[in-house]
């Protein structure tokens, strides 16, 4: 059929908008892809299914929004179970901008991963707004394809330095935060290592679209951003030991020692913290193929918005639980709170009770459990037990959020380092706040991140109190190097006091 070449597939029942997006696709692709454009929506769904079953590849898919036999946004998930690998784009005619009931249908797509984005229909030739968007889907398509072809690292998993080797700084993760102090780090000139016991990008990394980073209007897929703050970091000079777990640290005046689990003796002036978190999952099979299409560990308030009108469940009975809760009830039908203890009173604020008790669209199902879940391309019911009498009842759903908490990867530090009740690192201002600077000796207070061991910076998920986003530990990890900075200088004053001949 394609002779091996990817597909373009697309659908448009207005017959001037289809001619020019035909246009457009053929001029530009059609040497390198098969071009296919159709004039219905379910003309286009066999297409697709053709394809697939004749073991083509199908690399992009495009449907029009508002067609007489079904939307856009239907023909997309619908491809999405024909062909899962298939980026998904909803194609908007200009005169539907602005329109509420466009907004609504982009939004409800996105939240419920329907789409992969949403790009104006062609409207001059060319149109490189349009071939933007296109190109873009078509490169992360090839790299996706790429690395399900070669799923081992293309990234080196060694630097080469000389033992016994001197860093400024040393980044313990490779998340968006020790990314970010790698950049900066680097970039200003510090002598710059990062080590990372699993995947380069962290929790983020694993993330198929993030959609509320600044400047991606579209959204970035968490290992696009990965890899391209690793090139960028590596660009500046950060060596990197990827697949390297750090097993222990001795802190001292001067210099840290970081021992891996290998054998290998690392030395840095600072260290950065940046090893983020592992949310607790519910480890039922069926969930885990939905996540990121219904099912989501953690919340976001930008997530409750793309919930209007619809049944969302929430599994967790800490602060964060019933917050997510109560934020979510302000657009959904229903929000279902599901706990396996029998009271809330026992794990949340006694305020927060007192609100989900009088909001109206929150149940709170108590001695409850998600034992499995169903939706082929998105997420469509859950089965809860009730362990109190083991009945068993199938619910519809639309979104279900995890919030069973996190385990932050802490286990290895010494002592000193201070650290809260669940194993976050204190850092920074909360340490003067929790009272946990008795053995503090220097003639200052903390810097920004900077931890109960002075030259010790703590970023990202692992730092207690942190807002657990991209954007902030980006930022985060960028404003860690500017108190590393003050801190080697700070260092260096010392020492000089310190050789300076008695007067």
């Amino acid at each position: 059929m394609g002779g091996g070449r990817p597909w373009i597939v697309a659908a448009d029942d207005d017959e001037a908008g289809r001619e020019q997006l035909r246009v457009e696709l053929e001029r530009r692709y059609d040497g390198d892809y098969v071009v296919v454009v159709e004039g219905s929506p379910e003309a286009a769904l066999s297409t697709v299914e053709a394809a697939h079953r004749g073991g083509e590849r199908v690399a992009v898919v495009l449907a029009s929004q508002w067609m007489a036999e079904l939307d856009g946004t239907e023909v997309l998930s619908r491809v999405r179970g024909l062909s899962p690998r298939t980026k998904r784009g909803l194609l908007i005619a200009l005169e539907d901008w602005g329109q509420p009931s466009t907004a609504e249908a982009i939004q409800s797509a996105i939240a419920t991963g329907c789409i992969d984005h949403f790009l104006s229909k062609p409207r001059v030739s060319p149109d490189e707004d349009f071939h933007r968007t296109l190109t873009a889907f078509l490169q992360e398509w090839t790299t996706a394809e790429a690395h399900a072809a070669h799923p081992s690292s293309l990234l080196p998993n060694r630097a080469t330095f000389a033992e016994g080797h001197d860093f400024d700084v040393i980044t313990v993760g490779a998340g968006p935060a020790g990314l970010a102090a790698a950049v900066y780090g680097s970039s200003e000139g510090l002598d710059t290592l990062v080590v990372e016991r699993g995947a380069i990008g962290g929790q983020a990394g694993s993330s198929s679209m993030i959609r509320n980073y600044l400047g991606f209007a579209r959204g970035v897929g968490g290992a696009e951003l990965a890899q391209q703050a690793y090139e960028q970091a590596w660009a500046f000079g950060s060596r990197f030991l990827i697949g390297t777990e750090v097993t222990s640290m001795d802190c001292g005046y001067d210099v840290h020692v970081l021992r891996t689990a290998d054998g290998q003796e690392l030395t840095a002036r600072a260290v950065v913290l940046a090893m983020g978190v592992a949310y607790r999952r519910l480890d039922i099979p069926a969930l885990e193929h939905l996540a990121g299409a219904g099912v989501f560990y953690g919340a976001s308030p930008a997530e409750a918005k793309q919930f209007e009108d619809r049944r969302v469940f929430v599994v967790g009975a800490g602060n964060s639980a019933g917050q997510a809760a109560v934020h979510f009830a302000k657009w959904a039908e229903q929000v279902s709170l599901v706990v396996r203890g029998d009271s809330l009173a026992k794990s949340m604020s006694k305020y927060l009770v007192d609100v989900i008790a009088a909001t109206d669209n929150i149940e709170t199902l108590l001695r409850s459990r998600v034992i499995d879940g169903r939706g082929e391309t998105d997420l469509t019911a859950l089965r809860i037990v009730d362990d109190a009498d083991g009945t068993e009842r199938e619910l519809p759903a639309d979104g279900l959020f995890v919030m069973i908490g996190a385990s932050p990867h802490t286990s290895w530090l010494p002592p000193g380092i201070a650290r809260d009740d669940h194993g976050f690192v204190v850092a920074g201002a909360e340490l003067i706040h929790d009272q946990l600077l008795d053995d503090w000796l220097l003639p200052r207070s903390p810097m920004a991140f900077e931890t109960s061991m002075p030259g010790v910076f703590a970023v990202g998920d692992v730092r207690s109190r942190s807002m657990k986003r991209v954007a902030s530990s980006v930022g985060e990890g960028s404003g860690a190097i500017k108190a590393i900075h003050h801190f080697l200088e700070t260092q260096e004053k010392f020492a000089a006091l310190r050789r300076a001949p008695a007067q």
